[in-house]
């Protein structure tokens, strides 16, 4: 893989040339701090001391911890340079292990390093993934996955005991005792079969939402992502970010990057499981929640399981399409957004909720710090605002970079970004809320395949049912 090496060390030049070295610049007018992560970066671009590609991102994450966070993106830009260089060392020092683990085997005087190799093969991946994650851009991230995905599929082809998972299949039914009851009068209208024509014409041009069916279910994607095991399988080595605790827990609710597999092992198949048995969890259950997260430029294997919906097509095309993949009892408040939003159902069920713009005077968008106006209970002094991403981590690792040990997001600030409702709209406080019982509601349970579409700045609730997966495209 020299050839490789040298591909990914010219793209790091590319980065140099393009905002690296005025990030060094910069960070050079930041006082004492920023001078020595400029040092770092110097280094990482350079390709020398070797170690200065950990050190810059270590830098930038101290950074972003501090009180102080990104001031300038010269920060992001040092992060981002720099785990991409501890992954190009890393994955080359996993591959010199693996060459010299087939020499000893041969006897031909190697040292035989397989336990260094895995670990370092770990330290490469989750480098990759910390950049993307962090908001590297996301083609060139991808040249850094792919070096270091050929070298850990290399390496997990002859251990059985790492990728040897069982089927273990979402429920494609829901269990009664997790069953919504859709009142007919509140039911969302329901569109089978209609044609782009007919959807610009009849719902994206009057912004009217609408349940569109199954146009998904011919996908791979609802066979393959099913199942849990082949998830884990497939791609348990890479590192994903997730929402820890139920949106209303504000003193337990965490940010936290693990390995997909330990997302899998630790809450989707104990979940699960207890799902398939019938046991009522209630408040002790275990929630755990990858979030409008960009998994297909981060996996851009996945994105050969499903078609981007033609109806999307009226204002331009897809332009991002994000994974919500979580266990039972996720929940994202009522919000809206700034962009037009196809929610589609791959495995599992979701339970939707939605609210036409007209309705905004009765659902109590949010004008200050988000435990003061919340109809659930908080901590005092807690502003969390679920459904909102932020940047504001801490970490108990040093900068994110390591051997594959989870990065602990901590619970950040998030202040309210003015477009979520202040009301639990399944347990409203009517009381301190009073206009929301005028508010009209329109209520669907999204089986596999199925697809909502949620019009700009039209409020919208989610709740899942089950173990669930699914997608949403913004266009």
């Amino acid at each position: 893989m020299a050839s490789s090496w040298d591909d990914l060390r010219a793209t790091l030049g590319s980065l140099a040339d393009a905002f690296g070295n005025q990030a060094v610049k910069e960070l050079e007018a930041e006082g004492e701090v920023g001078a020595n992560a400029a040092r770092e970066l110097a280094g990482a671009i350079a390709g020398e001391p070797r170690g200065a590609g950990r050190r810059a991102a270590e830098a930038a994450w101290a950074r972003l911890q501090d009180g102080v966070g990104w001031t300038t993106p010269a920060w992001r830009e040092c992060y981002v340079i720099g785990q991409l260089r501890e992954a190009t060392e890393a994955g080359e020092d996993a591959e010199s292990a693996e060459d010299a683990a087939a020499d000893d085997e041969k006897g031909t005087g190697g040292e035989g390093r397989e336990g260094t190799r895995g670990a370092l093969l770990k330290r490469a991946m989750l480098a990759v993934d910390m950049a993307h994650i962090m908001g590297g851009p996301g083609e060139i991230v991808q040249r850094f996955g792919r070096a270091i995905e050929t070298l850990v599929r290399r390496d997990r082809e002859g251990d059985a005991k790492d990728v040897a998972k069982d089927e273990v299949l979402i429920p494609d039914v829901v269990p009664s005792r997790a069953a919504v009851r859709i009142d007919p009068a509140h039911a969302l209208e329901r569109a089978e079969g209609i044609t782009t024509k007919e959807f610009k014409r009849n719902y994206f041009n009057p912004d009217k939402p609408v349940c569109l069916g199954n146009i998904g279910g011919a996908w791979p994607a609802v066979a393959k992502w099913r199942d849990l095991g082949w998830m884990a399988r497939a791609h348990g080595h890479r590192n994903v970010p997730l929402e820890v605790g139920a949106y209303d827990d504000a003193a337990n609710w965490k940010e936290e990057v693990m390995l997909l597999s330990s997302f899998i092992d630790e809450y989707l198949m104990p979940g699960l499981a207890k799902e398939l048995s019938g046991v009522d969890e209630g408040k002790s259950r275990r929630i755990a929640y990858l979030a409008q997260h960009q998994l297909f430029e981060q996996i851009p294997d996945l994105l050969g399981d499903f078609d981007n919906p033609a109806v999307c097509d009226v204002a331009g095309g897809v332009q991002r399409v994000n994974a919500w993949i979580g266990t039972a009892g996720t929940v994202t408040p009522c919000h809206f957004d700034s962009y037009d939003n196809l929610l589609g159902q791959v495995a599992g069920y979701k339970f939707v909720r939605l609210y036409s713009e007209d309705d905004s005077p009765f659902l109590y968008r949010h004008q200050g710090a988000w435990a003061e106006n919340r109809s659930w209970p908080a901590e005092a002094g807690d502003d969390s605002n679920p459904g909102e991403s932020t940047n504001g981590h801490t970490s108990d690792i040093s900068g994110g970079t390591g051997d594959g040990a989870r990065v602990s997001m901590g619970k950040p600030r998030r202040d309210a970004q003015g477009n979520i409702s202040r009301v639990d709209v399944e347990h409203p406080d009517l009381a301190k809320f009073p206009l929301f019982s005028k508010a009209k509601h329109m209520d669907v349970v999204l089986a596999p395949g199925e697809f909502v579409y949620i019009p700009a700045r039209c409020w919208h609730y989610v709740r899942a049912l089950t173990t669930s997966v699914s997608l949403n495209f913004l266009f």
